[in-house]
């Protein structure tokens, strides 16, 4: 076209002509690179199938294990035992000539009985559980079990005094569920001698003057003890080597029964290791006043004095009775202890308690 001619106005004719032709170029021109980008993105599809198959076939071989299960293991039930030992003993002090004339040495008679409390922490049931009694005094202990016992193995040596030899007894103790308060299961009796008591009483007669006579007693708690004496109680029997109706009470609270003609001491408790005197004086009868000698005897007043304490000694005994009690303390040398059963075991918490009533006798 030329300068001179005039300018064709638009024609869309043309223009749609120009346009399909060169749409036709563009799309052949476009079509390349999306071919081309189909292949890529066939590839990626292929190459992502192919992952995906992959791991479908890795996920199918190793499957995620199951995590592993924890195995509960029962724990033994807890069995609360209450054990508690009483005794009621009478003893009788033997004179000791080799120990200076101390009463050192007790004969017992002990009737005592073991109790069980058992509480469980197994709601259905009480675990049985096996309790083991020893000591040397078990060799000379007549025991009766109870329904709840059963001996499991017993070993018994032949009591002597003064042995240290302990036998050995075990019993299985099967309690049921219903029985929530105290039951028996063992009873004993033990005829035996002992020089470990939980308590020292002294006797003593003295001439005070040429016709009195002084009547003492002196009592001292075992310092071994694990707690003090209750209950504490003395009774002195006058002889009739004495005028009962001269007598009185010289120290400690005590009151005189003419009719009985004893003397009783009420103390009340007696504190571990501590001791308690008490006495009485009373007139000599005339016959034990002649066998006395004269102070106007030519004998020297020492000997004087030795040889009328001597008859005194002689003369004038008198029966000492002491009464007393704890909770705390027992008069034989059992031991308890509770454990579990080898085919029942069981978590055992034992609380034991030890009490006594003693009736002691000194003199004839």
């Amino acid at each position: 076209m030329s300068t001179s001619e005039s300018f064709a106005p638009f024609s869309f004719e043309d223009d749609e002509g120009e346009d399909r032709s060169s749409n036709e170029s563009d799309k052949i021109l476009t079509r390349k690179p999306a071919v081309t980008n189909n292949h890529y993105a066939t590839g990626l599809s292929a190459s992502h199938s192919c992952t995906t198959a992959t791991s479908k076939t890795n996920n199918t071989s190793k499957k995620p294990r199951d995590p592993p299960t924890s195995r509960m293991v029962a724990l033994p039930p807890r069995l609360n035992v209450k054990l508690a030992l009483h005794e009621e003993v009478s003893s009788t002090a033997i004179l000791d000539e080799d120990n200076n004339g101390d009463l050192s040495t007790s004969h017992l008679f002990v009737e005592g009985k073991i109790t069980a409390q058992v509480s469980s922490s197994d709601a259905s049931k009480n675990a049985p559980f096996c309790l083991h009694v020893s000591g040397a005094m078990i060799s000379a202990a007549d025991i009766t079990y109870s329904n709840y016992c059963t001996p499991v193995n017993n070993r018994r040596n032949e009591y002597s005094y003064g042995s240290e030899i302990e036998g050995s007894m075990k019993y299985e103790v099967n309690i049921p569920k219903s029985k929530v308060e105290r039951c028996e299961v063992i009873s004993y009796t033990i005829d035996a001698k002992t020089h470990n008591m939980p308590i020292l009483v002294q006797p003593k007669a003295l001439l005070n003057n040429q016709n009195k006579c002084r009547i003492s007693v002196q009592i001292r708690s075992n310092l071994g003890n694990h707690g003090d004496l209750a209950n504490f109680m003395i009774v002195v029997a006058i002889p009739n080597t004495v005028q009962g109706s001269t007598l009185q009470v010289t120290r400690g609270p005590g009151t005189y029964d003419n009719i009985k003609r004893i003397v009783t001491w009420k103390i009340g408790n007696l504190a571990k290791g501590k001791s308690n005197l008490v006495s009485v004086e009373a007139e000599l009868s005339s016959a034990v006043a002649k066998l006395l000698v004269d102070k106007k005897s030519t004998l020297k007043d020492a000997v004087i004095a030795t040889t009328n304490n001597k008859i005194i000694q002689e003369k004038v005994t008198f029966p000492v009775l002491v009464r007393c009690s704890s909770d705390l303390d027992q008069i034989s040398d059992l031991s308890l202890d509770a454990m579990d059963l080898d085919s029942v075991p069981a978590s055992i918490v034992l609380q034991q308690t030890r009490s006594f009533r003693l009736l002691h006798r000194v003199g004839k």
